[in-house]
Protein backbone atom coordinates (compact mmCIF):
# COMPACT_ATOMS: atom_id res chain seq x y z
CA UNK A 1 0.00 0.00 0.00
CA UNK A 2 2.87 2.31 0.77
CA UNK A 3 4.31 1.33 -2.14
CA UNK A 4 1.49 2.97 -4.56
CA UNK A 5 0.93 5.60 -2.34
CA UNK A 6 4.55 6.91 -3.29
CA UNK A 7 4.15 5.96 -6.64
CA UNK A 8 0.89 8.22 -6.67
CA UNK A 9 2.73 10.70 -5.17
CA UNK A 10 5.41 11.12 -7.28
CA UNK A 11 3.46 10.70 -10.62
CA UNK A 12 1.45 13.74 -9.10
CA UNK A 13 4.68 15.56 -8.52
CA UNK A 14 5.44 15.05 -12.11
CA UNK A 15 2.11 16.07 -13.02
CA UNK A 16 2.42 19.29 -10.81
CA UNK A 17 5.76 20.22 -12.61
CA UNK A 18 4.25 19.92 -16.06
CA UNK A 19 1.65 22.33 -14.85
CA UNK A 20 3.69 24.74 -13.85
CA UNK A 21 5.91 24.64 -17.11
CA UNK A 22 2.42 25.00 -19.05
CA UNK A 23 1.39 27.98 -16.41
CA UNK A 24 5.37 29.81 -17.15
CA UNK A 25 4.37 29.11 -20.77
CA UNK A 26 0.92 30.78 -21.29
CA UNK A 27 1.64 33.39 -18.56
CA UNK A 28 1.24 37.06 -19.52
CA UNK A 29 -0.11 35.35 -23.06
CA UNK A 30 -3.46 36.87 -24.38
CA UNK A 31 -5.57 33.52 -24.16
CA UNK A 32 -8.24 35.29 -26.31
CA UNK A 33 -6.31 36.03 -28.85
CA UNK A 34 -4.71 32.32 -29.03
CA UNK A 35 -8.05 30.91 -29.20
CA UNK A 36 -9.15 33.32 -31.76
CA UNK A 37 -5.57 32.25 -33.84
CA UNK A 38 -6.93 28.55 -32.72
CA UNK A 39 -10.52 29.36 -34.38
CA UNK A 40 -9.29 30.40 -37.82
CA UNK A 41 -6.84 27.40 -38.04
CA UNK A 42 -7.39 25.59 -41.12
CA UNK A 43 -8.17 22.10 -40.11
CA UNK A 44 -7.69 19.72 -43.21
CA UNK A 45 -4.20 20.67 -42.68
CA UNK A 46 -4.35 19.81 -38.93
CA UNK A 47 -5.91 15.92 -40.21
CA UNK A 48 -3.36 15.78 -42.35
CA UNK A 49 -0.59 16.55 -39.65
CA UNK A 50 -2.33 13.87 -37.65
CA UNK A 51 -2.25 11.52 -40.11
CA UNK A 52 1.53 11.84 -41.01
CA UNK A 53 1.90 11.46 -37.20
CA UNK A 54 -0.36 8.69 -37.48
CA UNK A 55 2.21 6.78 -40.38
CA UNK A 56 5.18 7.42 -37.84
CA UNK A 57 3.77 5.20 -35.31
CA UNK A 58 2.53 2.02 -37.08
CA UNK A 59 5.99 2.16 -38.93
CA UNK A 60 7.44 1.98 -34.96
CA UNK A 61 5.50 -0.55 -34.80
CA UNK A 62 6.84 -2.22 -38.17
CA UNK A 63 9.95 -1.52 -36.62
CA UNK A 64 9.97 -2.88 -33.70
CA UNK A 65 7.75 -6.38 -35.11
CA UNK A 66 10.83 -6.65 -36.74
CA UNK A 67 13.65 -6.50 -33.67
CA UNK A 68 11.12 -9.09 -31.63
CA UNK A 69 11.17 -11.58 -34.68
CA UNK A 70 14.57 -12.14 -34.61
CA UNK A 71 14.41 -13.10 -30.50
CA UNK A 72 13.33 -16.41 -31.97
CA UNK A 73 10.43 -16.41 -30.09
CA UNK A 74 7.72 -15.99 -32.74
CA UNK A 75 6.59 -12.96 -34.51
CA UNK A 76 3.70 -10.70 -33.37
CA UNK A 77 1.02 -9.49 -35.82
CA UNK A 78 1.57 -5.87 -37.05
CA UNK A 79 -1.51 -5.39 -35.85
CA UNK A 80 -0.99 -6.77 -32.43
CA UNK A 81 2.49 -4.37 -32.35
CA UNK A 82 0.70 -1.35 -33.49
CA UNK A 83 -1.75 -1.96 -30.55
CA UNK A 84 0.66 -2.24 -28.33
CA UNK A 85 2.55 0.83 -29.76
CA UNK A 86 -0.30 2.88 -29.21
CA UNK A 87 -1.12 1.85 -25.90
CA UNK A 88 2.48 2.50 -24.23
CA UNK A 89 1.63 6.59 -25.52
CA UNK A 90 -1.46 6.67 -23.76
CA UNK A 91 -0.04 4.98 -20.58
CA UNK A 92 3.01 7.85 -21.36
CA UNK A 93 -0.10 10.46 -21.02
CA UNK A 94 -0.97 8.91 -17.58
CA UNK A 95 2.72 8.12 -16.22
CA UNK A 96 6.07 9.37 -17.98
CA UNK A 97 7.91 6.47 -19.05
CA UNK A 98 5.73 3.90 -18.34
CA UNK A 99 4.94 3.16 -21.77
CA UNK A 100 7.60 1.27 -23.01
CA UNK A 101 7.13 -0.90 -20.57
CA UNK A 102 3.22 -1.53 -20.98
CA UNK A 103 3.89 -2.30 -24.74
CA UNK A 104 6.54 -5.09 -23.66
CA UNK A 105 3.09 -5.93 -21.01
CA UNK A 106 0.71 -6.28 -23.87
CA UNK A 107 3.29 -8.30 -26.31
CA UNK A 108 4.08 -10.47 -23.65
CA UNK A 109 0.37 -11.46 -22.65
CA UNK A 110 -0.56 -11.70 -25.93
CA UNK A 111 2.31 -13.50 -27.64
CA UNK A 112 4.02 -15.28 -24.43
CA UNK A 113 7.37 -13.64 -25.48
CA UNK A 114 9.42 -13.04 -22.20
CA UNK A 115 9.03 -9.38 -21.12
CA UNK A 116 12.58 -9.22 -20.55
CA UNK A 117 13.72 -9.46 -23.92
CA UNK A 118 11.48 -7.11 -24.93
CA UNK A 119 12.30 -4.45 -22.54
CA UNK A 120 15.45 -5.30 -24.50
CA UNK A 121 14.81 -4.06 -27.62
CA UNK A 122 12.95 -0.95 -26.42
CA UNK A 123 16.50 -0.26 -24.83
CA UNK A 124 18.07 -0.47 -28.13
CA UNK A 125 15.04 0.93 -30.15
CA UNK A 126 15.96 4.20 -27.96
CA UNK A 127 19.76 4.18 -28.70
CA UNK A 128 18.74 4.27 -32.35
CA UNK A 129 16.29 6.60 -31.77
CA UNK A 130 18.80 9.16 -29.74
CA UNK A 131 21.24 7.96 -32.32
CA UNK A 132 18.91 9.56 -35.29
CA UNK A 133 17.85 12.92 -33.23
CA UNK A 134 21.99 13.91 -32.66
CA UNK A 135 21.89 13.22 -36.55
CA UNK A 136 18.84 15.71 -37.01
CA UNK A 137 20.25 17.97 -34.29
CA UNK A 138 23.63 18.19 -36.37
CA UNK A 139 21.82 18.72 -39.57
CA UNK A 140 19.65 21.34 -38.07
CA UNK A 141 22.88 23.47 -36.68
CA UNK A 142 24.90 22.97 -39.36
CA UNK A 143 21.62 24.37 -41.87
CA UNK A 144 21.20 27.15 -39.85
CA UNK A 145 24.59 27.72 -37.35
CA UNK A 146 23.67 30.88 -36.41
CA UNK A 147 20.06 31.09 -35.75
CA UNK A 148 20.21 27.31 -33.59
CA UNK A 149 23.54 27.21 -32.07
CA UNK A 150 23.35 30.22 -29.23
CA UNK A 151 19.45 29.11 -28.83
CA UNK A 152 20.21 25.55 -28.26
CA UNK A 153 22.64 26.47 -25.84
CA UNK A 154 21.33 29.08 -23.91
CA UNK A 155 17.81 27.16 -23.91
CA UNK A 156 18.82 23.79 -23.44
CA UNK A 157 21.93 22.70 -22.19
CA UNK A 158 21.90 25.78 -19.57
CA UNK A 159 18.14 26.55 -18.52
CA UNK A 160 16.74 22.85 -18.87
CA UNK A 161 19.72 20.72 -17.52
CA UNK A 162 22.11 23.12 -15.87
CA UNK A 163 25.17 21.75 -18.10
CA UNK A 164 25.66 19.74 -21.55
CA UNK A 165 26.73 16.33 -19.41
CA UNK A 166 23.19 16.39 -17.51
CA UNK A 167 21.24 15.66 -21.19
CA UNK A 168 23.18 12.68 -21.71
CA UNK A 169 22.39 11.94 -18.65
CA UNK A 170 18.86 12.22 -18.47
CA UNK A 171 19.03 10.13 -21.23
CA UNK A 172 20.66 6.85 -19.99
CA UNK A 173 19.04 7.33 -16.42
CA UNK A 174 15.58 6.94 -18.69
CA UNK A 175 16.71 3.86 -20.71
CA UNK A 176 17.69 2.86 -17.04
CA UNK A 177 14.15 3.46 -15.02
CA UNK A 178 12.71 1.32 -17.92
CA UNK A 179 14.40 -1.73 -16.74
CA UNK A 180 14.30 -0.53 -13.19
CA UNK A 181 10.66 -0.74 -13.78
CA UNK A 182 10.40 -4.75 -14.58
CA UNK A 183 13.30 -5.85 -12.26
CA UNK A 184 10.81 -6.70 -9.39
CA UNK A 185 8.33 -8.73 -11.68
CA UNK A 186 11.25 -10.53 -13.12
CA UNK A 187 12.36 -11.27 -10.20
CA UNK A 188 9.08 -12.71 -8.60
CA UNK A 189 8.73 -14.49 -12.10
CA UNK A 190 11.97 -16.53 -10.89
CA UNK A 191 11.83 -16.48 -7.41
CA UNK A 192 12.34 -19.91 -7.16
CA UNK A 193 16.16 -19.16 -8.90
CA UNK A 194 19.02 -17.98 -6.62
CA UNK A 195 19.75 -14.52 -6.51
CA UNK A 196 22.59 -14.75 -8.59
CA UNK A 197 21.61 -17.05 -11.28
CA UNK A 198 18.36 -14.36 -11.34
CA UNK A 199 21.00 -11.53 -12.10
CA UNK A 200 22.61 -13.68 -14.41
CA UNK A 201 19.78 -14.69 -16.03
CA UNK A 202 17.94 -10.92 -16.10
CA UNK A 203 21.24 -9.82 -17.61
CA UNK A 204 20.98 -12.49 -20.79
CA UNK A 205 17.66 -11.63 -21.54
CA UNK A 206 18.54 -8.03 -22.05
CA UNK A 207 21.11 -7.65 -23.59
CA UNK A 208 19.43 -10.56 -26.61
CA UNK A 209 16.93 -8.01 -26.49
CA UNK A 210 19.62 -5.32 -26.97
CA UNK A 211 21.68 -7.23 -29.66
CA UNK A 212 18.16 -8.38 -31.56
CA UNK A 213 19.34 -5.54 -34.71
CA UNK A 214 22.37 -7.71 -34.94
CA UNK A 215 20.54 -10.66 -35.96
CA UNK A 216 18.05 -9.34 -37.70
CA UNK A 217 17.23 -10.67 -41.21
CA UNK A 218 16.01 -7.47 -42.62
CA UNK A 219 18.75 -4.60 -41.86
CA UNK A 220 17.48 -2.31 -44.89
CA UNK A 221 13.60 -2.42 -43.84
CA UNK A 222 14.96 -1.10 -40.33
CA UNK A 223 17.58 1.54 -41.18
CA UNK A 224 15.19 2.72 -44.05
CA UNK A 225 12.18 2.61 -41.14
CA UNK A 226 13.94 4.66 -38.92
CA UNK A 227 14.74 7.14 -41.04
CA UNK A 228 10.65 7.30 -42.23
CA UNK A 229 9.82 7.72 -38.80
CA UNK A 230 11.76 10.81 -38.42
CA UNK A 231 10.63 11.71 -41.96
CA UNK A 232 6.69 11.63 -41.01
CA UNK A 233 7.10 13.89 -37.93
CA UNK A 234 8.92 16.31 -39.90
CA UNK A 235 6.34 16.46 -42.17
CA UNK A 236 3.28 16.24 -39.61
CA UNK A 237 5.21 19.42 -38.41
CA UNK A 238 5.08 21.12 -41.70
CA UNK A 239 1.56 20.63 -42.09
CA UNK A 240 0.88 22.16 -38.88
CA UNK A 241 3.00 24.96 -39.90
CA UNK A 242 0.37 25.19 -43.24
CA UNK A 243 -2.93 25.31 -40.90
CA UNK A 244 -2.00 28.50 -39.19
CA UNK A 245 -1.84 31.69 -40.87
CA UNK A 246 0.85 32.81 -38.63
CA UNK A 247 3.34 29.76 -39.21
CA UNK A 248 1.65 29.42 -42.86
CA UNK A 249 5.06 31.30 -44.22
CA UNK A 250 7.36 28.65 -42.35
CA UNK A 251 9.49 25.86 -44.61
CA UNK A 252 11.19 22.65 -44.35
CA UNK A 253 13.77 23.82 -42.60
CA UNK A 254 11.79 25.57 -39.82
CA UNK A 255 9.95 22.12 -39.67
CA UNK A 256 13.49 20.73 -38.69
CA UNK A 257 14.31 23.03 -35.99
CA UNK A 258 10.53 22.31 -34.63
CA UNK A 259 11.48 18.41 -34.73
CA UNK A 260 14.62 18.94 -32.43
CA UNK A 261 13.11 21.56 -30.08
CA UNK A 262 9.54 19.41 -29.62
CA UNK A 263 11.60 15.96 -29.15
CA UNK A 264 13.77 17.51 -26.95
CA UNK A 265 10.77 18.99 -25.02
CA UNK A 266 9.95 15.51 -24.77
CA UNK A 267 12.64 13.99 -23.20
CA UNK A 268 11.56 15.65 -19.98
CA UNK A 269 9.89 13.38 -17.34
CA UNK A 270 6.28 14.82 -17.48
CA UNK A 271 3.21 13.27 -18.70
CA UNK A 272 2.97 13.77 -22.55
CA UNK A 273 5.45 16.62 -22.61
CA UNK A 274 3.21 18.88 -21.25
CA UNK A 275 4.39 22.09 -20.54
CA UNK A 276 7.84 21.29 -21.67
CA UNK A 277 6.67 21.06 -24.83
CA UNK A 278 4.54 24.19 -24.90
CA UNK A 279 7.72 25.96 -23.98
CA UNK A 280 10.53 25.07 -25.73
CA UNK A 281 8.20 24.78 -29.11
CA UNK A 282 7.22 28.39 -28.92
CA UNK A 283 10.56 29.69 -27.40
CA UNK A 284 12.11 28.10 -30.46
CA UNK A 285 10.09 29.69 -33.19
CA UNK A 286 10.65 33.50 -31.62
CA UNK A 287 14.04 33.21 -33.65
CA UNK A 288 12.05 32.99 -36.71
CA UNK A 289 9.95 36.29 -36.00
CA UNK A 290 7.06 34.47 -34.45
CA UNK A 291 5.58 36.06 -31.61
CA UNK A 292 5.18 33.89 -28.59
CA UNK A 293 1.52 33.97 -28.54
CA UNK A 294 1.28 32.56 -32.20
CA UNK A 295 3.86 29.98 -30.90
CA UNK A 296 2.02 28.77 -28.14
CA UNK A 297 -0.58 28.82 -30.59
CA UNK A 298 1.06 26.79 -33.02
CA UNK A 299 2.56 24.63 -29.82
CA UNK A 300 -0.73 23.77 -28.62
CA UNK A 301 -2.37 22.56 -31.77
CA UNK A 302 0.47 20.35 -32.74
CA UNK A 303 0.00 18.63 -28.77
CA UNK A 304 -3.65 18.65 -28.40
CA UNK A 305 -4.14 16.66 -31.70
CA UNK A 306 -1.73 14.78 -31.51
CA UNK A 307 -2.99 13.85 -27.87
CA UNK A 308 -6.42 13.61 -28.45
CA UNK A 309 -5.52 11.10 -31.30
CA UNK A 310 -3.25 9.03 -28.82
CA UNK A 311 -6.21 9.27 -26.22
CA UNK A 312 -8.77 8.06 -28.70
CA UNK A 313 -6.93 5.04 -30.84
CA UNK A 314 -4.71 4.32 -27.25
CA UNK A 315 -7.94 3.36 -26.09
CA UNK A 316 -9.81 1.34 -28.61
CA UNK A 317 -6.48 -0.66 -28.63
CA UNK A 318 -7.00 -0.92 -25.54
CA UNK A 319 -10.78 -2.29 -25.46
CA UNK A 320 -10.12 -4.21 -28.49
CA UNK A 321 -7.13 -6.17 -26.79
CA UNK A 322 -9.59 -7.02 -24.20
CA UNK A 323 -12.19 -8.14 -26.72
CA UNK A 324 -9.66 -10.50 -28.43
CA UNK A 325 -8.11 -13.19 -27.48
CA UNK A 326 -4.48 -13.94 -27.79
CA UNK A 327 -5.31 -16.60 -30.63
CA UNK A 328 -7.36 -14.32 -32.41
CA UNK A 329 -4.95 -11.73 -33.47
CA UNK A 330 -1.86 -12.92 -31.59
CA UNK A 331 0.17 -14.22 -34.43
CA UNK A 332 1.19 -14.86 -38.14
CA UNK A 333 0.92 -18.56 -37.77
CA UNK A 334 -2.91 -17.86 -37.43
CA UNK A 335 -2.59 -16.17 -40.36
CA UNK A 336 -3.14 -12.62 -39.61
CA UNK A 337 -1.02 -10.11 -41.19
Amino acid sequence: MKQVIAKSFKYLILLLIGIVLLYFAFKDQDLNLLLQDLRKAEYVWVFASVLFAYIAHLLRAYRWRMMISSLGHGTPSLINTFYAVLIGYLANLAFPRMGEVSRCGVINKTNQIPIVKLIGTVVAERLIDLLMLGFIIFLAIVLQFDLLSDFLYNNLLLKLTGSAGHLTLLVFVSCLLILMFVVFYIFKKREKLGIWAQIHNFYLDIKSGIFSIKSMGNKAGFIASSILIWLMYGISIYLCFIALKSTAQLGPLVALSTLVFSSLAMIAPVQGGIGAFHWMVSEGLTIYGIERSEGLAFALLLHSSQTLIILLTGSISLILLFINSPKKIGNDEAGNY
